[in-house]
């Protein structure tokens, strides 16, 4: 049977009327990306209790009115901002090994395939929620101010605490490298997450001399000099971690390498891999194949077997 618009099926239960639809409709002409619900949400031409409650029956989705106090997690423990962004998703609770994840868009099977595989591989598998796009966008917003304040809260004391808070941040955003920018106006501060560039923070240009000496000392770098060094910084058990300078016209600028130690080798059934060893060996024995595993900076691909190739049998 052909499913019944969500638009008619709303008129029908009484929570919005024919010209509600229509002003909703002329707004997505203007926001093509928007869905009817979220419109309805955004104009606010239904309570959002009821909307959302009506949706998950029409649906068939379990809901939730989600909002940042109801996060009870560090969702960056398990996949970064960049993909809760791109997925339009937020981890909030975790149940007896199950993540409760909500999604604006719960048709999109692309997006909730990769976070069913990201929390497969932490041992955990996907509860599935819908709540309202401005929710999302809201709760990610105030996810992502809290690693900024951290770090401007910290520039108003020692340098070593700052130092210290900028790169935990990043350890814990699952970043791969630490860029600290000398500006015109400002040293900014920029984490590399699954090879993008995020602005963190934007800290006090007077800062700018402690800061550099600071990470010259524990780089064991040579504090005079102004030219390109390389350093390595071991004050992490976990981590090693590259340190390079390089001079610019605002003073110098530092790249900082995040490589995680001893972290442990995963067979390819827990990085997604459907767990069926008949269909793994078919899949390896296939004539004229080739076999690439790939994944970010610092995932200790060298570990695996990256690389598959036969010609022949």
């Amino acid at each position: 049977m052909a499913k019944v618009p969500i638009g008619v099926e709303l008129v029908k239960r009484g929570l919005v009327t024919e010209s509600d639809i229509e002003q909703a409709i002329a707004y997505q002409k203007e926001h093509p990306n928007k869905k009817l619900g979220d419109i309805l949400n955004i104009l606010n031409l239904c309570p959002q209790k009821e909307l959302i409650k009506a949706m998950g029956e029409i649906l068939g989705e379990k809901v939730v009115i989600l909002r940042p106090d109801n996060v009870a997690v560090d969702m960056t423990q398990y996949f970064s901002m960049d993909v809760a962004r791109a997925c339009k998703a937020v981890l909030y609770e975790i149940i007896g090994g199950k993540a409760k994840v909500c999604f604006s868009d719960t048709s999109n099977a692309r997006a909730i395939e990769q976070i069913r595989l990201i929390l497969l591989n932490k041992g955990l598998t996907l509860d599935k929620y819908l709540t309202f796009e401005t929710n999302i966008d809201n709760v990610l917003e105030s996810l992502e101010g809290k690693a900024g304040e951290n770090i401007q809260t910290s520039g108003m004391g020692d340098v070593t605490g700052l130092i210290d808070t900028i790169i935990k941040t990043a350890m814990n955003k699952r970043a791969s490298d630490i860029h600290v920018e000398p500006m015109d106006n400002s040293i900014r501060i920029r984490y590399r997450i699954d090879g993008e560039l995020i602005t963190a923070a934007n800290l006090d240009k007077a800062r700018q001399a402690q800061i550099i000496g600071r990470l010259k000392a524990i780089s064991n770098m040579h504090q005079e000099k102004q030219e390109s060094q390389d350093g390595r910084i071991l004050l992490y058990p976990d981590y090693n971690i590259r340190v390079s300078s390089q001079k610019n016209v605002n003073g110098e600028k530092f790249c900082l390498r995040l490589l995680k130690k001893n972290s442990g080798i995963k067979n390819i059934f827990e990085l997604g891999f459907p767990k069926d060893e008949k269909l793994l060996k078919a899949s390896f024995d296939k004539r004229n194949s080739i076999t690439v595993v790939a994944a970010p900076t610092g995932e200790r691909k060298n570990n695996y077997i990256i690389f598959y190739f036969r010609l022949f049998k």
